[in-house]
């Protein structure tokens, strides 16, 4: 938690986008997390399209095909 409130709480780097990937599915880290400043949660194993589409969201971008 301490690294994603770090990031976010410098003026320099509070707009870089967080992506937490967690060997565990627990809810309540991942909620922790995102009231931490993590942008996005996930449990492995994560399909890589789902991953790529996720990142493409969080940079503002249109996945073709």
């Amino acid at each position: 938690y301490e690294v994603c409130k770090k990031i976010k709480g410098d003026e320099e780097t509070k707009d870089i986008k967080i992506i937490v990937l967690s060997a565990y599915l627990d809810e309540e880290k991942f909620k922790k997390m995102k009231e931490h400043g993590a942008d996005v949660c996930f449990s492995k194993p994560l399909p890589l399209p789902q991953l790529k589409e996720e990142v493409a969201k969080l940079l503002g971008l249109k996945i073709e095909g």
